[in-house]
């Protein structure tokens, strides 16, 4: 049996930039939404696009949920190498560029959908490259062989390798909950907005192909 231990001395203080710069970036996408028309995406092309970045929001928050079974406050003191960490070394952060897509076919805006996945990637390699300095330094040639065997982000489901059991605090998989439902309360404002601004509810103060 395998226990995933929750650490009291858990290290937010190393996540809260990138946050904070994702919360604002999502906060933009919301004001650009809402204030901007032009949409290149319209007609059933819309429909397939806004009905996929549903999906991909889905995707995402059921991903974020299950990672967290397995990282349980745990990401920058242990080396996790089970579960969704045992085919890439950075699941959290693929899940959140797959949000990043959903978010962006939501908008109908092409614009959008290019851009919000390039600025949430930019953001999550920095980090995981961050993170993989500060494991290296932690955990040495241990690091360096997970490093060598599993790849950064692209899945490698061949090398999946999971537990038996798993234990996990609920005061972490509540604020993990919350965490990953917050995709769909993006996708959901963003779908309102998009609908009232296309409905006539307010005039567009600028195009956003």
């Amino acid at each position: 049996m395998v226990r995933l231990s929750y650490n009291e001395r858990m290290t937010t203080s190393r996540s809260t930039p990138r946050i904070r710069l994702t919360q604002a970036l999502y906060l933009l996408v919301l004001a650009l939404a809402s204030m901007s028309g032009g949409r290149s995406l319209q007609g059933g092309i819309a429909l397939i696009a806004q009905s996929a970045g549903f999906l991909l929001v889905v995707t995402a928050v059921l991903a974020r949920l299950w990672i967290t079974l397995f990282i349980a406050g745990r990401k920058d003191e242990q080396l996790v190498r089970e579960g969704p960490f045992s085919v890439c070394r950075h699941p959290l952060y693929l899940a959140s560029i797959i949000g990043a897509i959903g978010i962006g076919l939501t908008s109908l805006s092409l614009a959008l959908t290019i851009a919000l996945p390039l600025a949430i990637g930019a953001i999550v390699f920095t980090a995981a490259r961050r993170e993989d300095s500060a494991l290296l330094a932690a955990h040495g040639d241990a690091w360096r062989d997970y490093r060598d065997s599993v790849p950064a982000f692209w899945p490698n489901s061949l090398r999946q390798r999971s537990p038996e059991w798993v234990t996990v605090p609920p005061r972490i998989y509540r604020k993990a909950f919350l965490d990953a439902a917050s995709f769909l309360g993006l996708w959901l404002l963003v779908l309102l907005l998009e609908a009232l601004r296309a409905g006539g509810a307010w005039q567009a103060l600028f195009s956003l192909p």
